[in-house]
Formats: structure tokens, C-alpha cells, sequence
């Protein structure tokens, strides 16, 4: 592995690098951005919990543990982005090669948080769900805005997570690629 790369395996380290600083960069600053806003509608949820009523049912219960749950994974998710873009953007061309990159290891990472945070999300939105329909259904007209605020942070976080396991897709559909 110490032998010098070739040309065309050169070119496509560099599209893959190209395509990996894209896809982190991007994804980096729109998770972040869904993920602050996530943050404010769960913090808008406490208020609401701790202020204008107070619901001890299990559905709110669950999706308001299974929603800070997913919002930590997604923190972490960040951290990982953050790290292999610095990373990215720290190596030189001729320091690239393939053995270098590690990258299978770094997108089997981000995937396994990705989907435990999109798991997580889905969990607190069926039973965020669940407890909606439940007043609905028993004519408890006190469907409060918090509880539709705790449906929307989960919303935001699995539209995060999806962002990032697509990325990782795209990078890996990219590798396989003949060039």
C-alpha cells in the first residue's frame, strides 16, 4: 500500500474528497440548523408542560424522554460531521490515499447514529401521535399547542436524520461508481 497511486485512481480519490466536503458541509449546517430549531420547539414543549399544564400521560411522557434521546443523537451526529470535516479539510492531496481515508469506518459511524436518532425520532412521534388521537377521539378539546410542538421537534429531527443517512448514500453510491 506504500507504492504511489495512480493517475486515474488519483482523480478519483479527489472527486470522492470533493464529494465527501460537499456532503458534510451541507449536511453539517442543515442538520444544525434543523436541529436548533428541534431544540426550541422541545424547550417551547417544557415551557408549555411547566407553565400552561401539566400532562402526565405516558404518550407525553414517552415522546418528551424518546424526543431528548433523539436530539442527543443528533448532537452526536453533529460532532461527527464536524470532526470528519475538519479532518477533511486538513489533509492534502498527496497525504490521500485510500488506506488514509478510513472512510468506510467514518460512514459506518455517522450511519449507525443517524439511524438509532431517526429510530428514536419515529418512537416519540407515534406516541406524541398516539396521545393527540387520543384526545381527539375522547372529545378532550385540550389538544394544547405543546403537545403539537413536541410532534413538530420530531418531525425536524427525523428530516435531519434522513438528510444525513442520504448523504452517506450518496457518498457510498458515488465510491461504487466506476470512474
Amino acid at each position: 500500500m506504500n507504492e504511489p497511486m495512480s493517475p486515474s485512481v488519483r482523480v478519483a480519490v479527489e472527486r470522492m474528497k470533493s464529494r465527501l466536503r460537499l456532503t458534510r458541509r451541507f449536511g453539517f449546517w442543515f442538520q444544525a440548523v434543523l436541529g436548533a430549531t428541534a431544540l426550541l420547539l422541545w424547550l417551547g414543549f417544557l415551557v408549555g408542560q411547566n407553565t400552561l399544564y401539566r400532562d402526565d400521560s405516558t404518550g407525553a411522557f414517552i415522546a418528551f424522554w424518546f424526543t431528548l434521546f433523539t436530539l442527543l443523537t443528533l448532537a452526536a451526529g453533529l460532532f461527527f460531521n464536524w470532526r470528519y470535516l475538519i479532518q477533511a479539510e486538513r489533509r492534502s492531496v498527496s497525504a490521500a490515499t485510500p488506506s488514509q481515508l478510513d472512510l468506510p469506518k467514518q460512514l459506518q459511524w455517522v450511519t449507525y447514529v443517524s439511524l438509532t436518532g431517526a429510530f428514536l425520532a419515529l418512537i416519540a412521534m407515534e406516541a406524541q401521535v398516539g396521545e393527540l388521537l387520543v384526545r381527539l377521539f375522547t372529545r378532550t378539546l385540550s389538544t394544547q399547542t405543546a403537545g403539537v410542538l413536541l410532534l413538530a421537534a420530531n418531525i425536524n429531527v427525523t428530516f435531519a436524520h434522513f438528510v444525513c443517512l442520504a448523504g452517506v448514500l450518496w457518498i457510498t453510491g458515488a465510491l461504487d461508481r466506476e470512474p
